[in-house]
């Protein structure tokens, strides 16, 4: 069974109906940095989502993923990768968990051609 880590990108493309994105998740073991959930819930927040429903979202993703918390370790790699690879602070939190075990869930551009990244687009 496949291990992703997976980004804001990837669950927000699962409750609009993706079903690229739904085989994957359900298909496999599911990592989630802390972040993602600010980022997550941050968009069902704009996307003027109804309470209940951001709820069962939420509730979703922390109990069919294992959430990675954010040490001052990792806050420091993060900082590092996120200048190394030009990405933005949160995607380079994200994508400092990735690895040849785990790679990163994703549809956003970003992460195109990066290595440790299934990129599912469309």
């Amino acid at each position: 069974m496949k291990t992703y880590i997976v980004d804001t990108y990837a669950w927000i493309a699962l409750t609009e109906g993706n079903k690229k994105f739904k085989q994957e998740i359900e298909e496999s073991l599911l990592e989630t940095p802390i972040i993602v959930l600010c980022e997550l819930s941050k968009v069902l927040e704009k996307k003027k989502i109804e309470q209940k429903e951001k709820d069962k979202i939420l509730d979703y993703v922390i109990n069919n993923s294992l959430l990675i918390p954010f040490s001052q370790a990792d806050a420091i790699n993060s900082g590092r990768i996120s200048a190394k690879e030009n990405l933005y602070l949160v995607d380079g939190i994200v994508y400092s968990y990735t690895s040849k075990e785990k790679p990163l869930l994703t549809g956003d551009k970003h992460f195109k051609g990066k290595p440790f990244v299934c990129l599912i687009e469309g």
